[in-house]
């Protein structure tokens, strides 16, 4: 009797479904499924994220296309959560930032989707650069086409290192649900916060093998020095050594050649610093004793786990990284959501 009270008791309810769009390689669905989420579609129009997607969650079904083709008609009441990291280069500083001109805004496209879906609940990620003034209209008005759609509607910059990722990448993250009461997780990582902040050096320990970065790292003939050692451009390229005492800096998209970060673990770099900070001129040639990051180095500063593959070419791994939501971030926002449902 005893023993089918506790069964009864403990019964688990159905998992929550979820509809995952513009799905890259699939850092949102780890995270939501890490929280204890069931994938039901995914939809992305690169193939090589696709097949990386596929490969990981097989299965999920899969959709490699381009969303503009596709009705989600036949999902209306049957998903909980339509999830998605509409395509962010309209936005994003390092771009034009030609919002919705740019025929890669996929944010009415988004919209479109929970319109035909009526999920329960959604989940929007994308770059805190369309929270600007000069995006700012732009957001408002989604946000009242989602609110129209009968949604309760949240927007909020959040960074990733105050959820476990050791990375800095700060994301807006809008979610909208049927009732009220959603809150935005709290950090969990970070200054009073429960636990430390990840560092880049403590993530990277014992990487696995992989194939090593190519890009060789030369000293830059016109330095800009800065404060911070891991600011300003004291080599070729847009990357910068790391701060292994820290959350790296951003990893982006466009890593794989000379835009990707630094690891410098004997302090070469620093050194470099101080000289030139002590008027030291300008050295050439190449930088000994630095390396540019692999993709696993770079996914596990994303906070994907070692079993997770990345399939396709070199730079298009380094590109599915960079344009990832971190698994951790995207699980903290999985188990908030999911208490609206309890």
């Amino acid at each position: 009797m005893t023993q089918s009270h506790h069964q009864i008791s403990y019964t688990q309810m159905p998992k929550l479904t979820y509809i995952d769009l513009f799905s890259g390689a699939g850092g949102l669905s780890l995270g939501l499924k890490h929280a204890g989420w069931s994938p039901l579609l995914s939809v992305e129009i690169d193939k090589s994220a696709g097949e990386t997607y596929r490969k990981n969650f097989p299965n999920t079904d899969l959709y490699i296309d381009d969303i503009n083709n596709l009705s989600l008609k036949k999902y209306k009441g049957t998903v909980d959560l339509v999830a998605g990291g509409p395509p962010c280069q309209p936005f994003s500083v390092a771009g034009s930032q030609n919002a919705c001109k740019d025929p890669r805004d996929m944010i009415p496209q988004f919209i479109r989707a929970v319109s035909e879906v009526k999920p329960n609940a959604f989940l929007m990620e994308n770059v805190a650069g369309l929270t600007t003034k000069r995006h700012s209209v732009y957001l408002n008005k989604a946000i009242t086409a989602l609110e129209e759609l009968g949604y309760m509607v949240k927007a909020k910059v959040l960074n990733a290192a105050d959820y476990g990722a050791p990375q800095d990448r700060f994301r807006l993250i809008v979610v909208g649900t049927k009732t009220e009461g959603f809150q935005f997780p709290r950090a969990s990582y970070g200054v009073n916060a429960r636990y430390e902040y990840v560092s880049a050096g403590d993530a990277l320990n014992n990487t696995p093998e992989d194939e090593p970065n190519k890009a060789i790292v030369t000293f830059a003939k016109n330095p800009v020095l800065r404060p911070s050692p891991w600011a300003g451009m004291l080599v070729n390229g847009g990357g910068r050594p790391i701060n292994l005492q820290q959350p790296s800096q951003t990893i982006p998209a466009s890593a794989g050649g000379n835009r990707t970060h630094i690891l410098d673990r004997d302090g070469v770099l620093l050194d470099y610093h101080r000289y030139l900070s002590s008027g030291g001129k300008p050295k050439s040639g190449l930088v000994e004793g630095v390396r540019r990051l692999t993709v696993r180095e770079s996914a596990r500063l994303q906070s994907f786990p070692d079993e997770f593959v990345f399939l396709g070419t070199r730079s298009a791994q380094y590109r599915q990284v960079g344009n990832a939501v971190p698994p951790k971030l995207s699980k903290s926002l999985g188990n908030k959501i999911k208490k609206m449902f309890a």
